[in-house]
């Protein structure tokens, strides 16, 4: 009876994973977005909405329990008219002295094997089927990982110190000459909203920031290039070799990235940075002054030693950017690319910031940034300007349009790559 319902039970328990996964992720975007909501003044929206979706969980577990609950009632009732049948026929027999004593002794002892067991069996295949959503669910998370590396084993002595991760190693193929992105393209599962004939070329020391008014897809676009959401179509190559899979591509030593809305640990401010990186063989503080975070750290009760909270809740959240680009600084990588670094800043720290980092341009290092601020946007040198994809026959030029501006600082033209938006876009 069990083994015909197991496609019910694993239909209902995919069905209560996701509507629970729903839930917890739309807590861990509210709270990643406190200010925001805030600002906005939808903090009823927010609660509606949470509301709404708890009610979809609690049917959906509740048709889950109610079907689990039911299918063990029947088994156990089914259990026990049997043990009903067989008493009833061994009291006809004992009527007949053809089942003694002792028989009926040793029957009582094996009732438990012939009943309970099959009943623990039943729930047990149950529980199976609801596992299988669970394991197919962490599956997806370590692809392109085989299944068998959940349970691999690996040794581990808890009460060790965590060992220190070596320097990534540093070949002659990581430094960066030229990267070059082809025809990228990107849509969300489902609409028509992305990016579209983006091309862009960055050579060794430029510094290129992506402007455009929020929801153009300039976030959109960094992840599709760094391989992080997976391009619809298009090439990237590093030094003219195209690259196979991008995310594994661009890390450290030959790129680092900063998001939108970068993550910290509930750790020391020193380990938020190195992230188990030997201090001894890394420039911790020419990091942190990248990051423009040495008056941070001097006030800090503790300095680097500080623990931060929970996603860096003890931080404010211009701190919590820098601390989050020191540690991208402090990995010394080819390619620096940054979401709205400096959205959190005042005016005095983020020129400060820009500069500084500007100025590492002279030891070669590759800047690509997201950004609306004026402070980023007067330094760049090289981009370019087109409209991304936003549906049917709204495509953009095929390799966009220069826009060259006079410096207002007087110096040599900059360009920019500035994207429009056309419709919303569903993520920024």
């Amino acid at each position: 009876m069990t083994r015909l319902a197991w496609a019910q039970i694993h239909r209902y328990a995919h069905a209560g994973r996701v509507a629970a996964g729903a839930v917890t992720g739309f807590l861990g975007e509210a709270f990643g977005a406190v200010a925001a909501v805030k600002v906005a003044a939808a903090e009823d929206d927010v609660a509606a909405r949470l509301r709404l979706l708890n009610e979809t969980r609690r049917r959906a577990m509740l048709r889950a329990r109610v079907f689990s609950e039911l299918l063990s009632s029947v088994s156990d009732t089914s259990v026990a008219l049997g043990i009903g049948v067989t008493i009833l026929l061994a009291g006809r027999a004992m009527a007949a002295h053809t089942f003694i004593v002792g028989d009926f002794a040793l029957f009582v002892y094996y009732l438990w094997f012939t009943t309970d067991l099959p009943s623990i069996l039943a729930a047990f295949i149950g529980d199976y089927k609801q596992q299988q959503v669970s394991i197919e669910r962490l599956v997806e998370l370590v692809r392109p990982e085989p299944a068998g590396a959940l349970v691999e084993h690996h040794p581990l002595d808890a009460r060790a110190a965590s060992p220190d991760l070596p320097l990534p190693e540093r070949r002659d193929g990581d430094r960066l000459r030229q990267l070059d992105a082809r025809g990228l393209a990107y849509h969300y599962h489902g609409t028509d909203n992305g990016i579209a004939g983006i091309s862009l070329s960055l050579a060794r020391g430029s510094f290129t920031v992506v402007t455009g008014r929020v929801g153009a897809g300039k976030t959109t676009l960094l992840r599709a290039l760094l391989g992080l959401l997976p391009p619809d179509e298009g090439t990237v190559r590093w030094n003219g070799e195209p690259i196979g899979d991008a995310a594994a591509f661009f890390r450290p030593p030959r790129a680092a990235y900063t998001a939108q809305a970068p993550r910290l640990f509930s750790e020391t401010l020193r380990d938020n940075i190195l992230m188990g990186l030997p201090e001894n063989e890394v420039d911790l503080e020419g990091a942190i002054r990248l990051g423009v975070l040495e008056d941070d750290v001097a006030r800090l009760e503790r300095g680097l030693d500080t623990l931060v909270g929970p996603r860096g809740v003890r931080l404010s959240g211009g701190q919590a950017q820098r601390a989050a680009a020191a540690r991208m600084y402090v990995r010394a990588p080819e390619l620096l690319v940054c979401d709205d670094l400096s959205s959190a800043l005042d005016v005095e720290t983020e020129h400060t910031l820009w500069e500084r980092l500007f100025a590492q341009r002279r030891d070669g290092m590759t800047l690509l940034a997201v950004s609306h601020r004026r402070a980023a946007a007067r330094r760049p040198r090289r981009g370019a300007q087109r409209r991304p994809h936003r549906g049917p026959g709204r495509a953009g030029p095929p390799a966009g349009h220069l826009r060259r501006d006079a410096s207002p600082l007087g110096r040599r033209p900059r360009r920019r790559l500035g994207l429009t938006p056309g419709a919303p876009h569903p993520h920024p």
